[in-house]
């Protein structure tokens, strides 16, 4: 091989490890989202063209993408991305965010919490380090464990209900009876350990 050849050769190489180097510089990258609401998550990239997904009530879904074919992912400063969450209205057509789940700035490997919003329409989001799907309250009779008819301190801190046990326990007299339980578990998200 000549020396003029040998020279193509090592250009023509070099310029194939070139071409290829941004591929694999480019892994996918992804976060997690976990839906403790009701409804049906929807996660857009920044331009709304984008849909990374949706993420059904009382799941967690891994969104991920690859910078090198979608601009939307990960592209900000610092190897963030912009997205967008918003919930499914029951009619299919509104989709309800809240202030915190419009503009998220997140790096790979992010969890994502989403619950809903006090007002019972909108949600919001908070980035957590792990992604435990909570349990939702138990019924009446079952967290009633001895079957007394009433919910004393006990099985309110078996339930994770026991911090507010004194705002529900209207009567004052260290029980909740179905009523009082019924007013703490419409005051509570469906997850347990969630209060709006």
């Amino acid at each position: 091989m000549t020396l003029k050849k040998l020279s193509i050769f090592f250009i023509l190489t070099a310029a194939l490890l070139i071409c290829a180097a941004p591929s694999a510089i480019a892994q996918k990258k992804s976060f997690t989202i976990i839906n403790h609401t009701k409804g049906t998550i929807h996660v857009w990239g920044k331009s709304n063209e984008f849909e990374f997904g949706k993420v059904k009530a009382r799941t967690l879904a891994e969104c991920s993408c690859n910078a090198l074919y979608n601009k939307d992912c990960f592209d900000k400063k610092g190897g963030k991305a912009k997205i967008k969450l918003a919930l499914e209205d029951k009619n299919g057509i509104d989709m309800w965010s809240g202030d915190s789940c419009v503009k998220l700035y997140i790096a790979p490997g992010t969890n994502i919490d989403v619950t809903m919003a006090p007002d019972g329409r909108h949600i919001q989001c908070e980035f957590v380090s792990d992604f435990e799907v909570r349990e939702p309250l138990p019924s009446f009779e079952d967290a009633d464990s001895n079957n007394d008819g009433k919910i004393d301190e006990k099985e309110a801190e078996a339930i994770q209900l026991k911090e507010k046990f004194g705002d529900f326990d209207k009567d004052l007299n260290n029980e909740l009876n179905p009523k009082e339980f019924d007013d703490a578990a419409s005051k509570f998200n469906i997850f347990r350990g969630v209060p709006f």
